[in-house]
């Protein structure tokens, strides 16, 4: 459910920094929403098995909420860090 917020978010905030670089303001928002997804699913795919093999045998909380919601921060960063970085390359 977080991670569903968190893409509409995205979605919301590429859109809505659309007209500051020139670009269709919907391909914009969907094009951040595919970058959080791409950037959460390599995440989910390749860092969380390994961690969640840790936390199995470790019981740590902070293993586990890493394991849980670690992606989120993922997704979040990458669509930050593109954003910012084609938003000024455009100016």
């Amino acid at each position: 459910m977080l991670g569903v917020i968190a893409a509409t978010v995205v979605g919301v905030w590429f859109y809505s920094t659309a007209s500051r670089s020139g670009r269709p303001p919907v391909s914009w928002g969907v094009s951040g929403v595919v970058v959080y997804f791409l950037a959460a699913l390599l995440w989910s795919l390749i860092v969380t098995p390994g961690v969640k093999d840790a936390a199995i045998h470790n019981q740590s909380g902070l293993l586990i909420f890493i394991v849980r919601y670690a992606y989120i921060a993922v997704g979040l960063m990458a669509a930050a860090g593109v954003n910012l970085w084609l938003n000024k390359s455009a100016d």
